[in-house]
């Protein structure tokens, strides 16, 4: 458990919270190149409890700065796009990319004001079709993007999505290293049991109490699940946490395609998960882009649990699936199939996670040994946050691009190997290669 204090300090993100500072200082990912077109109307974007709007520049390039006219409080949102720049309906006011007030029709023409005010601006970039801002200190020295996998690759070789879930970014995040719970809420009655399964299936039958080793990393954490197999071997699954809010479960089956995941915070009630399926030698097919858009509302939400999109920040997003429907949870289906009865397979988590509460009291937590990368994982961020509110330090992590590139991992190994030394070259990003996985 944590105390009320140190509870505070991890999940607190907006204003000029310590952990909001942190997650700040590196590059978060928030759009979809596709969502945002030139010369198009601007979105709205939430994000550290920041009220913004983006747009694309007639440049090409992805602008996002502060929603409201620093004249009279109105919103951009109902801006004109126009020769690089966002102008305010209501008296004309023109801001740039860099937030600047570029042009004041409503002052005498002799009038210096325009250069006297602005509005919040944060650099952006692109991709392989995801869109990246920087919201931390001195945006004309920005720290360098993180070397992922994905992001060297065409957009043909991903398929992504988003949605929005009501709960602080912590526990969703905490979810998503936790792997004793795909025993349970995502499992099915019969799975493993018969010997018709998957292999991977019937090795998390049999063993629900995985094994935990963490180990700490230059990027974040190496997190692994030991599972004994029924021909007593170990399956270990590998996690990797890469700080700030990203993470990359074990895939499976030859040739795998891959998965990553960020967690980003819209404001200290709400998170925003945006994820990539991704294979690194190929283009995905038009039947692995269709599964992976069904399976999950990281990448997106099915038609029957999506919500009515609106022009709300991330608005497109939303699920109809919520606490207050129970995420449509089918008790016979608890009964006869599947261990939670709720039917996506995002829901599950979602179910869970949700109700805790917005904001988890984690004083109230009993922890266990399956907990092992929930707790590192919060020691290293409530350190980086304490360190951030004493005296600014930034996050070395920010500036290491290099030691993002890596893979998380599967295998089978005989119970005396060790997996971290098993599986060295493995967890390498090296061109060309995708290590088969048990499936």
């Amino acid at each position: 458990m944590l105390s009320v204090e140190d509870n505070e300090l991890l999940t607190r993100v907006t204003g000029d919270a310590p952990m909001g500072r942190v997650l700040r200082s590196f590059w978060l990912p928030f759009l979809f190149s596709r969502e945002v077109e030139a010369p198009g109307p601007p979105l709205r974007v939430r994000l550290f409890g920041e009220d913004l709007i983006a747009f694309r520049t007639e440049n090409g390039g992805v602008a996002l700065v502060g929603e409201r006219c620093p004249h009279r409080r109105a919103s951009l949102y109902f801006g004109r796009n126009e020769e690089g720049g966002i102008r305010c309906l209501y008296h004309g006011w023109k801001f740039d990319g860099s937030g600047s007030c570029v042009d004041m029709p409503s002052e005498p023409d002799h009038s210096s004001f325009k250069s006297k005010v602005g509005i919040a601006a944060y650099i952006c970039e692109e991709r392989c079709g995801v869109v990246w801002t920087y919201m931390g200190p001195n945006q004309s020295a920005p720290p360098p993007l993180p070397r992922l996998e994905w992001m060297a690759l065409p957009e043909s070789h991903h398929v992504g999505g988003k949605r929005v879930q009501p709960t602080n970014w912590a526990q969703a995040l905490e979810g998503e290293i936790d792997q004793s719970h795909v025993s349970f809420v995502h499992s099915r009655l019969d799975a493993g049991r018969d010997g018709s399964k998957p292999n991977v299936d019937r090795i998390r039958a049999v063993d629900r109490h995985p094994h935990f080793e963490v180990v700490e990393m230059p990027y974040g954490h190496c997190i692994a699940a030991g599972r004994n197999t029924p021909e007593g071997q170990k399956y270990w699954r590998i996690t990797q946490q890469l700080l700030p809010t990203f993470a990359m479960t074990g895939p499976y089956g030859p040739d795998p395609k891959r998965m990553w995941r960020s967690w980003v915070p819209i404001d200290d009630e709400n998170v925003l998960v945006l994820g990539l399926q991704f294979h690194p030698r190929r283009p995905l097919t038009d039947e692995e882009r269709a599964a992976a858009l069904e399976r999950s509302s990281v990448w997106n939400i099915s038609a029957k649990f999506k919500a009515e999109p609106s022009s709300k920040a991330f608005g497109s997003w939303y699920a109809n699936a919520t606490l207050e429907n129970d995420y449509f949870q089918d008790r016979e289906a608890q009964r006869t199939s599947t261990f939670s009865g709720i039917p996506e397979f995002w829901a599950q988590d979602a179910a869970m996670q949700v109700s805790m509460g917005t904001v988890c009291d984690r004083s109230q937590e009993h922890l266990g040994t399956s907990d092992l990368a929930i707790i590192s994982m919060r020691k290293r961020l409530l350190a980086a946050a304490k360190a951030m509110q004493a005296d600014g330090t930034i996050p070395p992590e920010s500036m290491q691009p290099d030691a993002y590139a890596v893979r998380s991992d599967a295998v089978i190994l005989a119970p005396d190997l060790s997996w971290f030394e098993a599986t060295k070259e493995r967890r390498l990003v090296i061109a060309g290669t995708n290590p088969d996985c048990p499936s």
